[in-house]
């Protein structure tokens, strides 16, 4: 022993005290130091107001906190703060500073409130922490090669098919485009990534996969509820509880379903040249974890609940937007169905992925309509390391928030950012704009896993739907009226009138 510390050991207690509270105070200091310069921070940038000790969390509990803040933006400037209880956040619009947070490997780490997303978007991907995540992404990127990919193609196709035969009864009618989408998308989940067929419509209609509740906001809006302890004893606590041995189990009890189905067909996850090896992406997963023990069951069931949950509400909307900007749009909506019957002149042929790639109209007519209503409005990040945006230096731990729907309406990048103008997206002025002035997957090396995958479903929807009908608009619901979840929804509904040209065409 020390003679150091002989001598703190002789003081009487009182002096002993005096250095345990020295000791305690030094390691507060050092847990909060950078909470502390988060507050500084925000102290010193402009938002909206601000309620002691709750923040903004009237503001965020609403729908339409998104819009204000875009149409608040230009005053705020492009650095402003957000308050969530006592807990700085910083939102950042410029592309420029965009690309120095989203860009970087420092900056992988998500914000603590998407652990509260589990039952809504699974514990896959998107919440991993950074370490796993990085192993994940790297297993699983080469199933969404577009190679891969291609083996989806005729279960696309299949549900298009289906969606259209569905369409065909509502000539003339006005429907919500959206509710029909949205079983369709689940179609396609059901079968690409569980492995179920057409035929098993009973087993899809019992899964869990389309039964949660979104309960982050409510937590948010009564702080005492993100306390996991507390908010677990809550009835809506023990729901999500029970939601999520649902779908665990389920996951659970088709993986096993899967693994014997291998081992009596053999592997196939080396059969990539063959498109016509229609392989789940739960049998990669099982196949990938035959052979990398880093890879459990455990990550497999979360995995598969993420790949379900997070691609039904944000493809189906997307594609829902478009049909509706289509039909407000004739002339894109004719330019769209020329170029599609110029690809496909047989009427009964079925695109192939080649076929899929030449609709470049279309494609731009879907991205525009992206950036008009990303699925996905705002994500965020915790800043890895100090981060010097303009003239602010952004302290590492700080939680830093993305939105899309505001930085895709900046004049500056977008000349009138509220028209519909797909041209937008031809290549001479792709090359133009800035890259991370257009972020409907996210951008960067935390991206969206499935960016090919949902532009490849969205395709085969629309396009089908555009070979048979001809969109119209309904009077007094013509406008678009978005409400802000974690993803973007239209208030009511999007409305159109659908007209079966091959009907017309035959009589």
């Amino acid at each position: 022993m020390s003679l150091a510390t002989l001598q703190i050991w002789d003081q009487g207690p009182e002096e002993l005290w005096v250095y345990l509270i020295l000791l305690c105070s030094i390691f507060i200091f050092y847990i909060i130091w950078d909470y502390l310069r988060c507050v500084r921070l925000a102290l010193s940038l402009e938002g909206p107001r601000a309620i002691p000790f709750l923040g903004n969390i009237q503001d965020v509990t609403k729908d339409n906190l998104v819009e204000r803040l875009n149409g608040e933006a230009l005053s705020y400037g492009p650095i402003f703060r957000l308050w969530i209880t006592i807990i700085p956040y910083v939102i950042v619009l410029e592309p420029a500073d965009i690309k120095t947070i989203l860009g970087s490997s420092k900056h992988n780490e998500k914000i603590s409130f998407y652990k509260l997303l589990d039952n809504f978007l699974g514990k896959g991907l998107i919440t991993k922490d950074v370490e796993t995540w990085r192993i994940h992404r790297k297993i699983l990127q080469p199933a969404f090669h577009i190679q891969i990919l291609e083996r989806f193609i005729k279960n696309f196709n299949g549900c298009a098919d289906r969606l259209v035969k569905k369409l065909s009864l509502k000539d003339h009618e006005s429907i919500n485009i959206t509710t029909y989408l949205n079983d369709s998308i689940y179609d396609i989940l059901s079968e690409t990534v569980l492995g179920l067929s057409s035929t098993d419509s009973d087993i899809k209609k019992d899964l869990p996969f389309r039964k949660g509740e979104l309960m982050v906001l409510q937590r948010v809006s009564q702080p005492w509820l993100l306390i996991d302890w507390i908010y677990s004893w809550t009835k809506a606590g023990k729901e999500e509880q029970k939601q999520r041995k649902n779908l665990h189990d389920t996951c659970c009890k088709m993986m096993e379903e899967r693994r014997e189905l291998i081992r009596r067909k053999g592997p196939s996850i080396n059969s990539e040249d063959d498109p016509c090896n229609n392989m789940s992406l739960l049998e990669y997963m099982v196949e990938v974890n035959e052979k990398n023990p880093y890879f459990t069951d455990e990550d497999i069931i979360e995995e598969c609940c993420t790949f379900m949950l997070a691609g039904q509400d944000s493809v189906g909307t997307a594609s829902a937007m478009t049909l509706f900007l289509l039909a407000k749009h004739q002339n894109w909506q004719n330019k769209c169905k020329q170029e599609i019957n110029a690809i496909l002149e047989d009427h009964s042929k079925s695109p192939s992925i080649r076929d899929f790639r030449e609709m470049k109209i279309l494609e731009m007519c879907i991205k525009e309509a992206m950036r008009l209503y990303p699925s996905v409005p705002f994500f965020a990040r915790t800043l890895g390391e100090d981060v010097k945006l303009g003239k602010h230096i952004v302290p590492a731990g700080c939680g830093v928030f993305i939105v899309p729907y505001t930085t895709h309406r900046m004049s500056k990048h977008f000349s009138e950012p509220d028209s519909f103008k797909p041209e937008r997206f031809n290549p001479e002025n792709n090359e133009k704009r800035h890259p991370y002035s257009y972020l409907p997957f996210s951008a960067g090396p935390r991206n969206c896993i499935g960016h090919k995958f949902a532009m490849l479903e969205m395709k085969a929807l629309i396009s089908a739907i555009l070979r048979r009908f001809r969109l119209e608009t309904i009077t007094g619901k013509e406008d678009i009226k978005p409400k802000f979840r974690l993803t973007v929804r239209a208030q009511g509904g999007l409305w159109v009138r659908l007209i079966d040209e091959t009907t017309h065409t035959n009589s």
